[in-house]
């Protein structure tokens, strides 16, 4: 049986073991609520008379929200069993009880914390979560700025607008110095493709000289700024005003991205205009992590050609494997190009891999020996890395056990903030109050408080170090090296005398492990494509009569056939490649729980295990039985 563990406490649990709990402050929640309603000016009159809670139609209306209710909740039966240690499909898991009933109490208020005057108070707890984060990422909490948003998504989005305008401000600094007869700065360059190679930390400078000499002439900086940014052009006419303005102008600009980088991408390419053609991919090895030596021959194409870099993306938390690209290796390529002229601003996709930075920070307890293991290295080094970037995107609703939808994005330069703000004078003028209106700064026109109260109860109870996340995930880290230990011995058996091999695609560096199952009959790519993409069917989410239908849950994965770890792979090379891409199985080790055992006494792993095997030996069976179906099933 697993060992107990103090986080164990802050968990509802599989089977609800701490229901007594939280049946106790769930209920705490709600008549605190009750309270707090009937105690407002407590001698105004009720609204809804009494009497009528007792007539017929009261009656009926209570009979309907009852039917109408188990509906709902029948319903819900037939949804994802998450808090299960038989599911480890997606990066979602149980949710942390301290965020659950945070939410649920503060949803009962139902903030919106693009306005002050909406959530005066979870307004200020969501700028606090943005300085544990910036903290956590060794950013400085006073001149950062953080905050939640719905998911990695968002805040992916959000980091391209917020560096794209860091990006552009020294040339519209150089505009409008040109058309408003204003003297500028003494470190603005004077061409167009210096103006548009500023480093963050510098561009900071610039922005503060600007704004004082401004304020000399008795000018506001900031309408200034807004008259003469990219943003009020827009692209195509920005390049005509700068063309008229210096007599040369700059190249499309392009984005930096791993190749096999999430989809949010391209969606932003799209969104913010630059275009998917602009949106330069950078190869990865075979554990997903981007090539520093592809990504500078990439950095050198944009200096030839005289292309601006709005952004560079790398990845810590790969979607695939969770694997972490070298940060060290590829800030140093930056840091080389920077010094040739060419300048990027660098995005870490962390939404996966945020929380794992504080399995590295030291809490009161000694740190596990298990946290030198020779596998973590990668991890570590690149974590120590983050407060050379520019902004990190961390998804707490993943690793952090935080309740949808609760992304975060944290940038290093807080001042940029401002480069993008739109105000509203109905909403986001708020006077008299200690914080700025998040809704300034932002994409989202409303979103809910009870996020950002969850995000911080957790934090408050789980530590971001080693004594609380940090602790919590490197258990999970095992699990999965656990895990592939385990694959790799029955590999070995099965290469003894068998139908087929089940192959980990990659060592994992995270708690993410990737498999395909090789059918030792298969002629090409495509068969085994098949057979993975059935047993994928097998173990995936499906309509079903009920939630016992599910005996595991797995997600998966489509991998080109040209990626690394397929191509290099000893057992798949010497297949014709008459596929584009693989069906994969993707288990995500989410739940401590899964180093428990079943009811009949059998560890998780090695029943899944021997579920898997048993499923792959019938459908192969059939197959030899009917060679009509050989090539649709495997």
């Amino acid at each position: 049986m697993h060992h107990s563990d103090p986080l164990d406490h802050f968990f509802l649990g599989p089977k609800s073991e701490l229901r007594t709990f939280f049946k106790e402050v769930v209920e705490l929640v709600v008549d605190d609520y009750i309270f707090w309603r009937r105690n407002y000016h407590p001698k105004d009159p009720p609204a809804i008379p009494y009497r009528l809670l007792q007539s017929e139609g009261a009656e009926e209306y209570r009979g309907r929200f009852h039917q109408e209710l188990f509906t709902l909740i029948s319903d819900l039966k037939l949804d994802v069993p998450f808090f299960s240690p038989r599911y480890m499909a997606h990066m979602v898991s149980e949710v942390a009880m301290p965020g659950l009933v945070a939410y649920l109490a503060t949803m009962l208020y139902n903030p919106n914390n693009v306005s002050l005057e909406a959530s005066p108070v979870t307004v200020r707890y969501e700028l606090e979560v943005g300085r544990q984060f910036a903290d956590l990422f060794g950013y400085d909490p006073e001149t950062s700025f953080g905050h939640l948003c719905s998911g990695g998504t968002v805040a992916n989005y959000e980091s391209l607008w917020l560096n794209r305008a860091g990006k552009f401000l020294p040339l519209a600094i150089n505009l409008a110095c040109r058309h408003e007869a204003l003297d500028p700065p003494s470190r603005l360059s004077t061409t167009v493709w210096g103006s548009l190679n500023v480093p963050l930390p510098q561009a900071a400078l610039l922005y503060t000289e600007f704004r004082r000499l401004c304020k000399c002439r008795q000018l506001d900086a900031q309408a200034l700024l807004r008259r003469w940014s990219i943003a009020a052009y827009g692209d195509a006419d920005y390049r005509d005003l700068v063309y008229e303005s210096f007599g040369e102008t700059y190249n499309s600009p392009v984005v930096l991205v791993p190749k096999t980088a999430h989809y949010s991408w391209k969606r932003a390419a799209g969104l913010l205009d630059f275009g998917r053609r602009n949106l330069l991919k950078v190869e990865v090895d075979d554990g997903f992590r981007m090539d520093p030596e592809h990504y500078g021959c990439q950095l050198e194409r944009c200096l030839e050609e005289r292309r601006p870099v709005m952004q560079s993306v790398f990845a810590l938390g790969t979607t695939e494997f969770g694997s972490a690209d070298p940060l060290p290796a590829l800030l140093a390529v930056r840091d080389r190009l920077r010094q040739e002229g060419l300048d990027t601003p660098v995005h870490i996709d962390a939404a996966y891999g945020g929380y794992f930075a504080a399995m590295f920070r030291a809490g009161q307890r000694p740190a596990p020996p298990e946290i030198e293991a020779p596998w973590l290295r990668p991890l570590e080094t690149a974590c120590a890395a983050l407060p050379e970037t520019d902004s990190i995107t961390v998804d707490p609703h993943k690793m952090g056990y935080a309740p949808y939808g609760a992304g975060a994005l944290v940038i290093r330069h807080g001042f940029l903030r401002h480069l993008v703000a739109e105000g509203a004078a109905y909403a986001l003028d708020t006077r008299g109050m200690n914080h700025e209106d998040l809704g300034k700064f932002i994409l989202e026109g409303s979103k809910p408080g009870a996020a950002a109260a969850a995000v911080l109860f957790n934090h408050r109870m789980i530590p971001l170090n080693r004594d609380g996340y940090g602790s919590h995930l490197l258990k999970l880290c095992q699990q999965a090296q656990d895990f592939h230990r385990r694959v790799m011995a029955l590999d070995l058996e099965q290469q003894a005398g068998g139908l087929f091999r089940i192959l980990p695609l990659a060592t994992p560096e995270t708690n993410i492990v990737c498999l395909l199952v090789l059918p030792l009959a298969a002629q090409s790519l495509q068969q085994v494509d098949r057979l993975n993409d059935k047993i994928a069917l097998r173990f995936g989410v499906r309509e079903v009569e009920s939630v016992q239908g599910y005996d595991y849950l797995v997600s998966k994965t489509r991998l080109d056939s040209d990626t690394p770890c397929i191509v290099g792979h000893s057992a798949l090379a010497k297949l014709p490649r008459d596929a584009e891409s693989l069906t994969c199985l993707r288990l995500v080790f989410m739940n401590r729980w899964v180093e428990g055992k079943t009811f009949e006494g059998c560890d998780y792993l090695d029943d899944f295990l021997a579920t898997l095997i048993e499923y792959v030996e019938e459908t192969l069976k059939q197959g030899a039985e009917q060679p009509e179906l050989a090539l649709e099933t495997c």
